[in-house]
């Protein structure tokens, strides 16, 4: 046995396939700087941290460590390579990787950095330091998870990239990072402008301008694959990469309708899991993640049917934004304040395409979907779409857990409370924090605000 076989079996690996998988665990636990040393502290916070008992969550912790190993991976095992960033307009990420075929890794690293080396070993503090020794140094208000890329880069974790996407369209930082980037490692980058200045009030009715203007910035990147890759983005490629993904979305909508039991029955932690793995993966989501998610909804199913949950009956139903992608203890840490996290933005889908409208490329098809979606259209219609989420699913309260340094949820941070209080009645805790890495704001820095916010809801349900 090697030093991880235990990590690994503990994450929902089958001997036979640690066996299989050994020359790729030992190249990867050389890269990432994980050794022996560090196993018994490791399999602790695993054990900890993450409902193992529940066969569905070995298996997303094994689709994780196989994404992960994928990724860093990538060059040596002779795939093209290409990055976006997050949030990303769901699409074109899957449509390239369709495009692209078998001999290729596209996704997100940084999300993937995240839930890997972050949820699961507790390793993004190396990561972090390098980022701000080279270029996003501390105290700026810089995004952590472009800090996250940068370091992992430096590092020599993850590979140089074939390609890169930024989503300019909503967060200008990663384009800024990303320039940053291809000055250091030459990469090519293609930046996707966009413009979410609509005027108040204007939500979901929009500027068919900005269709146009985003519409043809994601053809302009589909033009770049063609022209570095080689591979051609089409309607086709678009709609295999949604049959492809048919099934996963289908078991993560059972999922999220499972979570809206009471008592809940599965912490927020596994959730966030299982949704980050479709937002930031288009290989190991889609091969490993319906049979990993079926399987934990038959077990959460189990815990429903017997009114088994990990909160009080009648515990305050809270919409959270978003789980904290790398520090499962600060989602724990509401859990245990007696807040029920039965739901996240992403719940509830945004209303339908109007059926009269045509679109002549593939670009506008997508960038109309993002404008529909609210968080991309503006700040207000980010909020209506909260507001109108925790009126569809009558919750008890929000929590908009928005990223102290990222401009566009930092502009939100006081008019979403003020909105989603107005629109939709219910309380709301507007709390500064950080999604991607917990240095600053750690589960015991936030606990006071949600302890006292959790008494309250308590309260008006009495």
């Amino acid at each position: 046995m090697a030093f991880y076989d235990g990590l690994l079996e503990i994450c929902g690996f089958e001997k036979i396939e640690i066996d299989l998988q050994r020359p790729r665990m030992e190249n990867l636990f050389s890269k990432i700087n994980i050794g022996p040393e560090d196993m018994d502290r490791v399999e602790k916070r695993v054990t900890r941290q993450h409902d193992i008992k529940l066969k569905g969550v070995r298996k997303l912790l094994r689709a994780w460590l196989l994404e992960l190993a994928d990724l860093v991976l990538a060059h040596e095992e002779g795939k093209r390579i290409v990055y976006y960033g997050y949030p990303s307009i769901q699409g074109p990420g899957m449509a390239i990787k369709a495009a692209l075929g078998e001999n290729a890794y596209v996704g997100c690293p940084d999300v993937v950095l995240c839930h890997s080396l972050g949820l699961i070993f507790d390793g993004l503090t190396p990561i972090l330091e390098a980022a701000e020794n080279r270029g996003l140094p501390p105290g700026h208000g810089l995004c952590s998870l472009q800090q996250i890329r940068n370091g992992g880069l430096d590092l020599g974790i993850i590979p140089v990239p074939d390609l890169v996407t930024g989503s300019s369209y909503y967060c200008d930082m990663g384009s800024k990072a990303d320039e940053l980037l291809h000055e250091i490692y030459g990469h090519p980058a293609v930046y996707v402008d966009g413009s979410m200045d609509s005027r108040w009030g204007e939500y979901p009715r929009y500027d068919p301008k900005k269709i146009v203007f985003l519409g043809a910035q994601l053809n302009k990147l589909f033009t770049k694959v063609e022209d570095i890759l080689g591979a051609k983005v089409t309607r086709d490629c678009m709609h295999e990469a949604m049959n492809t993904s048919r099934q996963l979305f289908s078991a993560l909508g059972r999922l999220t309708y499972q979570m809206m039991a009471d008592p809940v029955p599965i912490s927020a932690v596994v959730s966030g899991m299982a949704l980050n793995l479709a937002a930031a993966s288009t290989g190991i989501s889609m091969s490993e993640g319906p049979d990993a998610i079926n399987i934990l909804c038959q077990e959460v199913q189990q815990r429903v049917d017997a009114g088994i949950g990990i909160t009080v009956k009648g515990a305050p139903r809270v919409l959270n934004f978003a789980v904290p992608f790398s520090d499962p203890e600060i989602t724990h840490m509401m859990e245990r304040a007696g807040l029920a996290l039965a739901a996240s933005f992403v719940t509830v889908p945004p209303g339908k395409r109007d059926p009269s409208l045509c679109f002549e490329t593939l670009g506008e098809e997508l960038a109309e979907a993002a404008m529909r979606g609210g968080a991309y259209h503006s700040t207000y219609g980010f909020a209506k779409r909260f507001a109108q989420a925790a009126n569809v699913l009558k919750m008890d309260g929000v929590i908009w857990g928005y990223q102290y340094n990222c401009r566009p949820l930092a502009l939100g941070s006081h008019l979403f409370k003020q909105v989603i209080e107005e629109e939709a009645g219910v309380p709301t805790l507007s709390l500064e924090m950080d999604l991607y890495e917990s240095r600053s704001y750690s589960a015991e820095a936030l606990r006071t605000r949600v302890e006292a916010f959790a008494e309250m809801l308590r309260s008006k349900r009495s």
